[in-house]
């Protein structure tokens, strides 16, 4: 079922998009890939102004905040609005993606708790956001999408082992499709990865991997490992590495693959 619905679609998205349209519509293409299959296991969500933003279910906020990430995305690469308006509503998207999906947990925190999972949430997810940045800045080529596949995939396995259901699908879909994106430089040698497709690998890592958890999962170590493990790519704007790119992307790569091998091992 998954692979009719889930993987096929996604990676027609990805070989359409990406492989037709070129990498500057990457965002969009993997925040659809995602959203398709994300909607056939879940029901479609109501129009965005229809849903309870503060103590909603938080699936259909996630839905909604990854396509609006891929929009936004494209619309940044493709530089249809000025930077200031899509970096300013992108700054929007990574401050309310723990708020909307910490909607359940909310009702029970105090305010001190609440302050203070919302604030390592925040810190967390603008890491995420300026490392990714940052990396496809000095990387634009394959380093980026490369890591984002083995994250992805990592969270997929620790989803699947943990608790089951539709999220370690999702994962699993987008590391796919993820990897399909690379595999497209087979015929396009020249893949840039903007910093718009940054934003929704960021939204898709982490909304996929904390979605539905409890305090007590979310403060596990190897879902934490799992949640910071592309933070090492930000290794690739140092002043050596810019200047050895090759060097700077294996280096990168292979140290997100050690931090998302770790917390599979730890979660063994």
């Amino acid at each position: 079922m998954w692979v009719l619905f889930g993987l096929l679609p996604a990676i027609a998205v990805v070989l359409l998009g990406v492989g037709v349209g070129g990498a500057r519509w990457l965002a969009l293409a993997l925040a659809v890939a995602i959203c398709v299959p994300f909607a056939i296991a879940d029901g479609w969500p109501d129009w965005f102004w229809h849903l309870d933003l503060a103590h909603g279910a938080p699936r259909p906020a996630l839905w909604w905040t990854l396509l609006l990430g891929g929009l936004l995305g494209t619309a940044y690469d493709f530089r249809v609005l000025p930077k200031i308006v899509t970096f300013g509503l992108e700054v929007g998207l990574v401050v309310m993606l723990p708020w909307l999906l910490s909607a359940p947990l909310r009702a029970t925190w105090s305010f001190e708790t609440c302050a203070l999972y919302l604030s390592a949430g925040w810190l967390l997810m603008a890491a995420l956001w300026y490392c990714l940045r940052r990396s496809a800045t000095a990387q634009p080529g394959l380093a980026v999408p490369l890591a984002m596949t083995i994250a992805l995939g990592v969270d997929a396995w620790l989803l699947r082992t943990h608790a089951g259901g539709p999220d370690w699908q999702l994962a699993g879909v987008a590391s796919v499709a993820l990897g399909f994106a690379v595999i497209t430089t087979a015929w396009r040698r020249r893949f840039e990865c903007g910093s718009g497709a940054a934003l929704c690998m960021t939204l898709a890592h982490t909304g996929l991997l904390i979605c539905g958890r409890s305090e007590r999962e979310l403060l596990q170590l190897p879902f934490v490992l799992a949640w910071i493990a592309p933070l090492p790519m930000l290794l690739v704007v140092m002043p050596w590495f810019t200047k050895h790119r090759s060097v700077g992307a294996c280096i990168g790569v292979l140290a997100v693959a050690t931090c998302g091998g770790l917390a599979v091992w730890l979660r063994a």
